[in-house]
């Protein structure tokens, strides 16, 4: 027996030691260190469900009392956003996580929006074709309802904009520390992790829903954002009306052929609304300067 494979011993029997032993071992990855979406491809029923939920939006909108089906029409649809999340993120409610990592509110809105107001178009039309209204799809949208859907869009789209400076400065070492001090995180774990002078996550599931009324810069992330909590109660007080008001309209679908309007006057506070909470993403809050 070769030296590799065995090792005399005092009472003369050899001992084996197995050197290949190590080499034949495989061990197995932590599910948190396999990527969201291996571990999703081990989950083949949640594609199935997935691509079930909107055929359940149209059944629901079809067979479901008046008034009901809208609900169950919204539902479906909500469950369809969660479902994309689990499948691309791992999270449901990756839908409202942005690049950095955390809970966005102009996410959240411009989702909001999504699903009401798709949510009552799509039912509205089913039932004009189940009653055999023609055409079908002639439902009006009023302006108002454009112009809530316009200004979420654009706060959706320009915060992304406007932060983009941001990215290329460096915030002063002095607020790291005391930004690091109020999260209980180390000054060099959020250098490693932030954006330039915005504040980051290191990972997707670090998302809170706090997040949605923490400031973007690493000088304010530990702070509340007065804008975004005003932008957050617009958003629900408007997302409720309009819910209910679709919810009591849809109740007679045979003689509705348009989605009601918001008010000129609850548009004009949206708006201040989402003026200043884009406003606020311009100042500094980090005494940063350029990389």
């Amino acid at each position: 027996m070769s030296n590799d494979s065995a090792v005399s011993t005092s009472q003369g029997t050899p001992a084996v030691t197995d050197t290949t032993a190590p080499a034949l071992v495989a061990v197995a990855p932590r599910v948190s260190d396999t990527p969201a979406s291996v571990q999703q491809a081990n989950k083949p029923w949640l594609a199935y469900f997935t691509t079930a939920l909107p055929l359940a939006s149209v059944a629901a909108a079809w067979h479901l009392p008046a008034g009901w089906n809208f609900i169950g029409v919204a539902l479906a649809l909500t469950a369809f956003l969660a479902a994309l999340g689990v499948t691309i993120t791992g999270s449901p409610l990756g839908v409202l996580i942005n690049e950095r990592n955390l809970m966005s509110l102009s996410r959240l809105q411009a989702a909001t929006w999504t699903v009401i107001v798709l949510s009552g178009y799509l039912t509205l039309a089913i039932l004009r074709v189940r009653d055999g209204i023609s055409p079908p799809l002639d439902i009006a949208i009023p302006q108002e309802l454009w112009w809530a859907m316009g200004i979420s869009t654009t706060s959706l789209l320009g915060t992304p904009l406007l932060l983009t400076n941001k990215r290329s400065k460096t915030p002063d070492s002095r607020v790291v520390d005391n930004t690091a001090a109020q999260l209980a995180e180390s000054p060099e774990d959020i250098q490693s992790q932030s954006q330039g002078a915005l504040y980051a996550n290191k990972d997707i599931h670090d998302a809170r829903l706090a997040d949605m009324f923490q400031g973007d810069e690493v000088g304010n992330t530990a702070q509340l954002d007065l804008a975004k909590v005003q932008m957050f109660y617009f958003t629900v007080i408007a997302a409720v009306s309009y819910f209910v008001s679709l919810a009591t309209l849809l109740q007679k679908p045979g003689s509705v052929s348009s989605l009601p309007a918001l008010s000129q006057g609850f548009i004009a506070l949206l708006a201040i609304s989402h003026g200043g909470y884009l406003v606020s993403k311009t100042t500094d809050h980090s005494n940063s300067k350029p990389a």
